[in-house]
């Protein structure tokens, strides 16, 4: 993290950012409602991005690149956007759309919101894990 502050004020932007490591529950949700839209654009393949199922709970469109998992949870979810992977501009481009779009930003958040409480819920993933054991186990 020192270097990242190190680079930042270099550049001139640490007076741009906040680091708010460590929040609890309430913190991380108010954090999250706060946002416009929000992106990780992992570089690495990630298995699940429980992040973006964070976010998209709080009605948050999401721009993610087009690699890994996200493609998968954006489809399933209607929540976000894609871009290219490994491409700043695609992904600069991705965000400005929705933050001069509102409402396709609303709507995109809306839908994620919705998809995230009725598809990844306690109950509904408590189910699908025991399905997926069946699967394999057979019935008992």
């Amino acid at each position: 993290m020192k270097s990242l502050r190190a680079r930042l004020a270099e550049a001139g932007y640490i007076g741009e950012v906040s680091f708010s490591p460590n929040l609890n529950r309430a913190e991380k949700i108010a954090f999250l409602q706060a946002l416009d839209v929000f992106s990780v654009p992992a570089h690495y393949g990630e298995a699940f991005g429980l992040y973006l199922l964070e976010a998209m709970a709080a009605g948050v469109p999401v721009v993610q690149p087009r690699t890994a998992a996200f493609p998968e949870i954006i489809a399933a979810t209607g929540g976000g956007v894609l871009c290219e992977p490994n491409d700043p501009k695609a992904l600069a481009s991705a965000i400005e759309e929705l933050l001069l779009d509102p409402a396709r930003a609303n709507a995109l958040g809306d839908a994620a919101r919705k998809s995230v409480s009725e598809k990844f819920n306690a109950e509904t993933m408590a189910h699908r894990t025991l399905d997926a054991f069946s699967s394999v186990t057979g019935p008992k």
